[in-house]
């Protein structure tokens, strides 16, 4: 092929966007020699369940009758209304997206765009990059040595006229716990900007604000389809806010921005409560189990989560553990990049075998020290 020199000017990002890093979900290659073992995967929180055969059947019958050539509705009518029928508030309350980062994206272009993002740390490491891409300032505040929100504060914070949005992930990531009802009221109680609460793990947890819309002119409940529901290839979120909230930021939404197969995927899925709930009730359990095996593992503190991981730290670098664990044939997440998490691994609880495989492995790696 002919080369042709290239012709115009350089051009550069701006400068907030070029000091970002791409989000990259990366496994190294076992050192020369190791055994070469398929890895159980669990590093991103997905669901260790497929959906049925006669499930994703139902749906591909569902696609094969729509027009691929004919744009898919433009606002998820019928996904907008089936989520609001299923959670007791109204369609006008509901946007649909094309997973939860675009949600949390749209939330910061609508209301922070030019100010600031109040958000915690440690926290979900995609919450600060989409504030810069969303044109916002990051103002963090540090969760507490245990975890917990410092409520003074984020409440001293969250009081500032240049914040237009306060992020709360409940239950939060990596570090899996849900958060007081009554410290993330108060945060509520202070914030002069939007609030959202990221409740992507609540299918996992004992608590939502989605039944507190009522009360909050300024709340924002962000879900997805992508953890219990088991539908992370789909790319389906969605927020619930108060009618004005909702109407601001789908003008920020592109249009068409959920495809016919996410649409037709996401409604075969909440057809099926009770798959859901069963799946959720195992994971609950292995959860539980896990959590009580590491906790009896010497030189292992793990943390309590009502999410469907768990976050634990060891004697070792988290990097050298990491490998060793990926050599024994299991892959997790090291979160130990984030304040406050030095030395921290995070595991995705999948199916028993699984689990007691990176049990079996943790034990050897340890044991290996």
């Amino acid at each position: 092929m002919r080369q042709v020199d290239a012709r115009g000017p350089a051009v550069r990002p701006r400068e907030e966007i070029d000091r970002l890093r791409p989000y990259r979900i990366g496994s190294p290659a076992p050192a020369a020699g190791a055994v070469q073992i398929p890895p159980v995967k669990l590093n991103q929180n997905e669901s260790p369940l497929d959906w049925p055969p006669e499930l994703k059947a139902e749906v591909m019958r569902r696609l094969a009758g729509r027009p691929w050539n004919r744009y898919p509705p433009v606002d998820a009518d019928a996904l907008r209304e089936a989520l609001a029928g299923s959670h007791g508030i109204g369609p006008d309350q509901v946007a649909v997206t094309n997973g939860s980062n675009e949600a949390i994206l749209a939330l910061v272009q609508t209301f922070a765009g030019g100010r600031s993002v109040l958000l915690t740390t440690p926290g979900y490491s995609m919450s600060a990059p989409l504030a810069v891409i969303g044109g916002a300032a990051v103002k963090p505040v540090s969760l507490q040595p245990d975890f917990s929100l410092d409520v003074p504060a984020m409440v001293e914070a969250a009081r500032a006229g240049d914040v237009g949005m306060v992020f709360i992930a409940s239950p939060n990531n990596p570090t899996g716990n849900a958060f007081a009802r009554p410290e993330l009221e108060a945060i509520l109680d202070a914030a002069r900007g939007v609030v959202v609460i990221d409740e992507a793990y609540a299918g996992f947890a004992s608590d939502s604000f989605l039944p507190d819309l009522s009360r909050y002119t300024h709340l924002a409940v962000l879900r997805t389809f992508s953890k219990a529901f088991a539908l992370a290839g789909a790319r389906v979120g969605w927020i619930a806010a108060p009618a004005a909230v909702i109407a601001a930021v789908r003008k920020a939404l592109p249009p068409y921005n959920l495809n016919v197969f996410a649409q037709e995927a996401a409604l075969a899925a909440l057809a099926r409560p009770e798959l859901v709930a069963k799946r959720v009730q195992m994971i609950r359990r292995e959860r539980e189990r896990v959590l009580e095996m590491l906790r009896r593992t010497d030189g292992v503190t793990a943390y309590r989560s009502d999410a469907n991981f768990i976050l634990f730290r060891t004697e070792l670098p988290a990097a050298v553990l990491f490998l060793r664990l990926l050599q024994r044939g299991a892959l997790v997440r090291d979160v130990s990049h984030q304040p406050m998490l030095e030395r921290c691994l995070r595991v995705t609880i999948g199916m028993p075998d699984e689990n007691d495989r990176f049990l079996g492995a943790l034990r050897a790696s340890m044991e290996a020290s």
